[in-house]
């Protein structure tokens, strides 16, 4: 039998007593420096491991090889980006008792005096940043560790152009336990070296939304024409509009760059469906960029960057995204694709409406070597009703290009 045992934050005062009569009833103790020293009277063998988990199941099948009870100490609670799943993988056969402990993150929101029940729970140790959301809809608390530190998650939302606010504790219940409440800004541009951290990030001004769903935006797919602000400035129409976005392939986490946001419809839509993610709306025209604004205004959409001014020059600021929408180019569709910040396996997506941009934009596609590239030509029309009888409203016909970016 492998018995896991969570002794919590790692300082004997959080070891509960379940904890300490089942490491009494243990033949074994494996664990780390800091979790074996909480059992100084323990009679039994202890194996010191370190982060090689290798030698960590040597270790264990030695033990239950000689039939003996080991039990594994991890820190906070096993089920939490801890030893569990490992344990259940490499050991398919043997019986696993599993007991809880408090884990670094139920300890940081009650230092906080947050409610925990709706927030989002996730780990960037070892795992790429863009995990994280960029649009908070409720309390996030993450773990941190290795190379991503406190400092390099608060660079990653100031670089998508987002300042949460952040509580931060580090080397919790430990004499050089320290507390911070702060923002992305001001965390990124700290000296201090938070080394044994636990973050909770916190939704942009929530405070001032205490009605606001904390699930995901619920909006239909393929807003009517009207809703939109428009005045003088072209704008994608509904069914052409959907088809992009189909498109796309927008997700709830993508990072998308729309060039040539005209009224801003698409990067409206976008911005909905990437609702965990963030759109940069890139628009040279004045009038377009306030209309923008003004839809965004009107949508409530807070995960969408305006950038001023015409494209490529525009992009050379804008971080790496999974999604390029090109609508407007001035005959530069290769040199957008070029400069756009896509990242490999993105998606783009090229609207044209003449011969012309159709030619431009295949060549560029090709010369850039995007895979999976499709054409797709539709015209829509619209019925509309006069007294007893509906009239053709024809729309211009629209091609739609869509690619793959190769690695």
């Amino acid at each position: 039998m492998i018995q896991i045992v969570g002794i919590g934050p790692g300082t004997s005062a959080w070891v509960s007593q379940a904890v300490e009569a089942m490491v009494a009833q243990s033949d074994v103790l494996v664990g780390g420096k800091r979790a074996l020293e909480l059992f100084p009277d323990f009679q039994g063998e202890s194996y010191r491991v370190t982060g090689n988990l290798a030698e960590t199941q040597q270790t264990l099948q030695k033990v239950l090889q000689q039939g003996k009870k080991a039990s594994v100490l991890v820190s906070g609670d096993p089920g939490f980006y801890s030893l569990l799943p490992w344990l259940k993988r490499e050991f398919p056969q043997e019986e696993i008792q599993v007991l809880p402990g408090l884990s670094s993150i139920q300890l940081a929101f009650a230092r906080a005096g947050v409610p925990w029940q709706d927030a989002e729970l996730l780990s960037v140790h070892g795992r790429p940043l863009n995990c994280l959301p960029l649009q908070l809809s409720r309390p996030v608390g993450v773990l941190t560790g290795g190379e991503n530190s406190p400092r390099k998650v608060a660079e990653y939302y100031h670089t998508y152009g987002f300042n949460p606010r952040i509580s931060l504790g580090n080397a919790l219940t430990y004499a050089e336990e320290r507390w911070l409440n702060t923002d992305a800004h001001q965390l990124m541009n700290s000296e201090e070296d938070f080394a044994n951290a636990v973050m909770i990030l916190y939704p942009e001004e929530a405070e001032h939304k205490p009605e606001q769903s904390l699930l995901s935006p619920s909006r239909s797919f393929g807003i009517k024409d009207e809703e939109f602000m428009r005045g003088d400035v072209p704008m994608t129409k509904t069914e052409i509009r959907v088809q992009v976005l189909a498109k796309a392939g927008i997700i709830p986490a993508s990072r998308v760059l729309d060039v040539g946001a005209g009224t801003g419809s698409i990067s409206i839509e976008a911005a909905f469906l990437a609702h965990r993610g963030c759109v940069y709306a890139v628009e040279e025209n004045p009038e377009a960029q306030e209309l923008i604004l003004k839809n965004q205004e009107k949508f409530q959409v807070r995960n969408l960057r305006l950038i001023r001014g015409s494209a490529p020059l525009a992009l050379q600021e804008i971080p790496p995204v999974d999604v390029c929408i090109i609508g407007g180019s001035h005959g530069q569709i290769r040199e957008i694709l070029h400069q756009a910040p896509l990242v490999p396996g993105g998606r783009a997506v090229v609207t044209a409406v003449t011969l012309e941009t159709l030619a431009h934009g295949m060549e560029a596609l090709k010369s850039l070597q995007y895979e999976d590239v499709e054409v797709v030509s539709i015209q829509a029309v619209r019925w509309k009703g006069i007294k007893d009888i509906h009239l053709a409203q024809a729309q211009n016909p629209v091609f739609i290009l869509s690619g793959r970016k190769g690695s």
